[in-house]
């Protein structure tokens, strides 16, 4: 049994060369990395985030943990199931950690390992993976509407971001914050007082994430507006538009539709019951 050790942001490059060869079939493990790859290059220090891969990097496999938040990845192949399996069952598992973005082919290998470790599940959904190929997301059309403006989100706008989000709790304004500062965000605000009114970010594992407009501006067509500049920006970095959508969000999924995503595969989420009360990390880096 090969085991699993720490790796850093030179051994994340080489997994993303490694996945890059195949999409979109890899697309969320490919942007997964990119993300934490751009965490490395932009802090000279990341507490309480931790790469692991096998050694010669065998199968392109990757776990990292994020906080309270894990993302596996791991290229297809006659033993993969068995191997990942392994992997995960060598490391830490606690209550109140969260398995996020589980693409439906790791679903049955971290459902087994969760079961072996004997944690409860406080949360399980399974969302539709979105996706739109880069070249079409260079072809939308941004028509800005008069009155507004498109800039990236700053820090001051993480409240107002996180407060609104349906998925909020003591844990994500961090990575919100964290996420506005390194990576791609777009807010729309109004020229006359500057107030921010439809938003999105891109999340960890690379998806567009916590997409929402103001109610006092809703059904004038800004959430199209921010998807299509937020995928015009992805796709100017090189890389196809993904984002994960919960079939009862009707709004979102015919948004998304109408934009030309298709539906590519199902992610799972999975979340364990702490030992105690609400589990929580401590802020800061």
């Amino acid at each position: 049994m090969a085991f699993l050790q720490k790796v850093g942001s030179q051994d994340l490059e080489h997994l993303l060369k490694l996945y890059s060869c195949d999409q979109p079939k890899y697309c969320t493990e490919l942007q997964c990395l990119d993300n934490f790859f751009g965490l490395y290059a932009t802090r000279s220090h990341l507490k309480h985030v931790e790469a692991y891969t096998l050694p010669h990097q065998e199968l392109g496999l990757f776990v990292i943990v994020d906080r309270y938040q894990m993302f596996v990845g791991c290229l297809d192949a006659e033993n993969s199931d068995e191997i990942l399996e392994q992997a995960l069952h060598q490391l830490d598992w606690w209550g109140g950690m969260q398995c996020s973005t589980i693409r439906s082919r790791y679903a049955a290998v971290v459902g087994r390992v969760v079961q072996a470790k004997r944690l409860p599940l406080k949360l399980e959904m399974e969302n539709n993976l979105y996706f739109l190929p880069r070249k079409a997301a260079l072809e939308l059309n941004v028509d800005v509407p008069s009155g507004f403006y498109l800039k990236a989100l700053s820090q001051q706008d993480a409240e107002v971001v996180d407060s609104a989000w349906e998925w909020s709790h003591s844990g994500t304004l961090f990575f919100i914050e964290r996420q506005i500062a390194t990576s791609t965000c777009v807010g729309l605000y109004r020229e006359d007082n500057q107030e921010l009114v439809a938003w999105c970010i891109r999340a960890q594992d690379g998806f567009l994430a916590a997409l929402q407009v103001k109610d006092s501006h809703q059904r004038r067509g800004f959430g199209a507006v921010v998807v299509k500049e937020y995928s015009r920006r992805v796709a100017l970095l090189g890389y196809d538009v993904t984002a994960e959508v919960c079939p009862s969000n009707k709004a979102s999924s015919g948004l998304f539709q109408k934009l030309g995503f298709k539906v590519i595969d199902q992610c799972s989420w999975l979340l364990t019951v702490p030992a105690q009360g609400d589990f929580t990390w401590p802020d800061g880096e």
